[in-house]
């Protein structure tokens, strides 16, 4: 059993060394993949840290290594969860044409999506959120600046980019939830605004109006201080922390089409955010 640990922890070392013809040769011989230093680290996990182990990452892939195999404590996650935080895109892509799971929580209740945006890896976020969203594309939101809002429906609109995705759970028996991200450009890392979207009342696309519209009214919290939650990006490890004090806030947003004829555009929105995907199915629909 000594000889096969130190095969294992041998197969480990050559993943510092990009040695892909090393590892291959001690497989052969018997050798483990999933071999865990005193962090927690295993080598695929190595091999995510680092742009330059992309091929060991892929070879250790190859030969079985598990994509979601997980590293418990506040530092800890998935590969993909390691390899997020590094915004190594590559790698990211690697993982996820793989079977690895962009909905896992890490001991910070962050998914790896979480972790991209707050690490501001603008190329990862993209990445992550096309493999998995329902719906993403440009629209144009309206809004009223500050205390107006209150008093009037519709004055200005702006560009955005909208991108309706599941969220992170625990417990993956459960039908995963969707939240609506909406982006100011696609080199905003961190979404202006998150809608958790099975808290929200989405009311029928207005199709035959002639700017066609889609309304939902955003339920989220607001905090003590009077911030509110849909403005700003908060993290599954903020939604997991409890004891905050919260009061209700209703704000009704308005998203219509950037070309205001593409009414199928907004049916294919209005669809994904009901749980409906596009045409392109997302993967983890078929996966997990």
């Amino acid at each position: 059993m000594g000889q096969q640990q130190s095969k294992d922890e041998l197969l480990y070392n050559q993943v510092n060394c990009g040695n892909s013809e090393g590892i291959k040769s001690l497989v052969r011989e018997g050798a483990g993949l999933e071999w865990i230093d005193r962090k927690g680290k295993s080598p695929l996990i190595l091999a995510c840290l680092n742009p330059q182990l992309f091929d060991v990452a892929k070879t250790l892939i190859e030969l079985g290594a598990n994509v979601n195999a997980y590293s418990p404590g506040r530092l800890g996650g998935t590969p993909l969860h390691h390899a997020a935080k590094r915004g190594l895109q590559n790698t990211v892509k690697l993982l996820l044409s793989h079977g690895a799971n962009p909905l896992v929580l890490n001991d910070d209740c962050q998914t790896p999506l979480d972790v991209a945006r707050l690490k501001g890896n603008v190329d990862v976020v993209r990445a992550i959120e096309d493999h998995i969203c329902l719906f993403s594309g440009w629209m144009r939101q309206f809004y009223a600046p500050g205390f107006i809002e209150m008093f009037v429906s519709v004055l200005l609109s702006r560009k955005v980019w909208v991108v309706v995705l599941p969220t992170g759970s625990r417990n993956n028996s459960k039908p995963f939830k969707l939240e609506l991200a909406i982006y100011f450009s696609l080199q905003d890392a961190q979404p202006l605004t998150v809608i958790p979207l099975w808290k929200a009342n989405l009311e029928e696309p207005k199709l035959n109006q002639p700017h066609p519209y889609v309304a939902i009214v955003d339920n989220s919290s607001i905090s003590r201080r009077g911030r509110r939650r849909r403005s700003i990006y908060i993290s599954q490890e903020a939604r997991c922390k409890a004891g905050m004090v919260r009061r209700k806030h209703e704000t009704r947003i308005k998203l219509a089409p950037n070309n205001e004829n593409d009414r199928q555009l907004l049916q294919g929105f209005y669809d994904a955010c009901k749980g409906i995907p596009q045409a392109r199915d997302p993967a983890f629909l078929h996966v997990y």
